[in-house]
């Protein structure tokens, strides 16, 4: 579970301020509210699935391999996140995803590609 307003910041534990959140992007978004969007260099909100829709914001590339944002708030939160391990160069998630696609569980049926 992730803290959309970190403990930190003042967060509470009621189900309003939490989200479910893989550990790895539970860890990169720490304890960050917001991100820099890299397009317009402008401070913004990082995505908040209990108020915001996922479709407004991110896309899938064609191949399935990689998140990209649509919107100012999905560009800082991939950003932030490095949803597509783009800066630690890890490989992990694009491996991952890679593998789901194979298994048939990958991308979400409902959600759109580039």
């Amino acid at each position: 579970m992730d803290h959309l307003v970190p403990q930190s910041l003042g967060g509470s534990d009621e189900d309003s301020n939490l989200a479910l959140a893989c550990r790895r992007c539970n860890e990169r978004r720490y304890n960050f509210t917001t991100g820099i969007d890299p397009q317009t260099q402008q401070e913004v909100a990082l995505f908040n699935p209990r108020q915001q829709s996922w479709v407004d914001h991110f896309i899938w590339t064609a191949d399935g391999l990689k998140i990209v944002g649509k919107s100012a708030t999905g560009r800082a939160t991939c950003h932030r996140l490095d949803i597509n391990d783009e800066f630690h160069n890890q490989g992990f998630m694009q491996e991952s995803r890679q593998l789901w696609i194979q298994g048939g569980w990958h991308p979400p049926v409902d959600d759109p590609r580039l």
